[in-house]
């Protein structure tokens, strides 16, 4: 089986594991995987293509054009490297509706090569023309599509796509995200108390609002709690503010750091925190940190937007509370940090099922079964 995955998010290595893998457990595939060879990432720092230790496919890196912009980025050389490789399946990681999904449709129908790809969009949405037109094109193309939580499915079949459908969600290296000693970090950030974590954007969406009203709530009710905040974004001026007028040690941001130090500051927190908030146009389309904070055995408290529920019913790892109810939150913080047996009960069985559920080897036998039903 030669498949080909076109993927943006794979020019960090740790992304390419997946792939790794698949090849590793299934020696009837041959994968290529072309992504960006340079990319400027939303929180600002600029990536070079690194290929993950120990791979097990070809890597095709190739420079862009528009690097940074998610949908609107068009490969360099692309037809020439998927004509060199002849692929019997393309594997798109890229939105229906994107640049990158239109320059693979067209290649694909010119060559006769089949057509996969993944998609996020847990809304109905209509995009205006070109992308609209661009969206359908590929829908009406393609023989598969992987979207990573079941709400998703809906808006695929709302939007036309008769083709196969299967649910593969994200997954986590256990490996990498595991349970890891890291007091001389936490010492090293200055942090004290009990450590409520966030990793990912600093944006509204994601509720920083409400964990920041939460932890006033706890301080004022003499709660021994501190907040780390790694990631960057357009909230990251107005938190640093709000970071002054705490103690030292008691609100510390990092800004962004390569996906492979996250579980370096994940074991830093005694609590992972994802506060995100439904929008008009957007709801949490999964939330990766939360298979990623349990594996490394850091409970959860998530809110009620999107996919968070769900994974943190499935995980056994923390628990649920109305999203924008700063109150509500700082009430289900305070209930763990009150029961300390239950925290390291939820530490326990988040790990194990997010192993199970989640790992490296379980998604990647879905996603071998997914492509070997593709005709060829």
């Amino acid at each position: 089986m030669r498949i080909a995955v076109i993927s943006h998010a794979c020019v960090v290595d740790v992304n390419q594991r997946l792939f790794r893998q698949l090849c590793a457990a299934h020696d009837d595939v041959e994968l290529l995987l072309i992504a960006p060879r340079r990319w400027r990432a939303s929180t600002g720092m600029t990536v070079d293509f690194k290929e993950v230790e120990g791979a097990t496919f070809t890597s095709a890196p190739l420079p862009v054009i528009g690097s940074g912009q998610i949908s609107l980025h068009l490969y360099r050389g692309l037809s020439r490297t998927l004509r060199r490789f002849s692929p019997e399946i393309v594997y798109l990681d890229e939105e229906p509706y994107s640049l990158p999904a239109w320059q693979t449709l067209r290649i694909c129908r010119r060559n006769g090569y089949r057509m996969c790809f993944m998609t996020a969009q847990n809304h109905l949405k209509r995009y205006p023309w070109p992308f609209g037109a661009m969206e359908r094109e590929v829908l009406s193309y393609a023989e598969l599509a992987v979207p990573p939580a079941p709400d998703i499915v809906d808006v695929l079949r709302a939007k036309g796509f008769g083709g196969r459908i299967e649910v593969i969600p994200h997954f986590v290296d256990t490996d990498l995200f595991r349970p890891l000693d890291r007091e001389d970090l936490k010492r090293e950030l200055g942090l004290t108390g009990f450590v409520l974590g966030y990793i990912g954007r600093l944006a509204e969406e994601k509720g920083l609002d409400e964990l920041k009203a939460a932890a006033e709530i706890l301080r004022e009710r003499g709660a021994d709690v501190s907040v780390l905040l790694v990631g960057g974004g357009p909230m990251a001026e107005r938190l640093r503010t709000w970071s002054r007028t705490w103690p030292a040690g008691r609100v510390v941001l990092t800004g962004p750091v390569p996906h492979t130090a996250a579980p370096e500051y994940m074991n830093v927190f005694d609590l992972m925190v994802l506060p995100s908030r439904t929008m008009p146009n957007w709801e949490e389309q999964f939330g990766r940190v939360l298979i990623e904070a349990p594996a490394c055995e850091v409970p959860v408290v998530g809110s009620s937007s999107g996919n968070i529920p769900a994974l943190i019913e499935e995980l056994g790892s923390g628990v649920v509370f109305p999203e924008r109810d700063a109150e509500a939150l700082a009430g289900a913080i305070e209930g763990l940090l009150a029961d300390p047996e239950a925290m390291g009960e939820m530490a326990a069985t988040g790990r194990r099922r997010a192993e199970a559920l989640y790992g490296l080897a379980a998604i990647a036998d879905r996603l071998y079964d997914a492509l070997s039903a593709v005709p060829r």
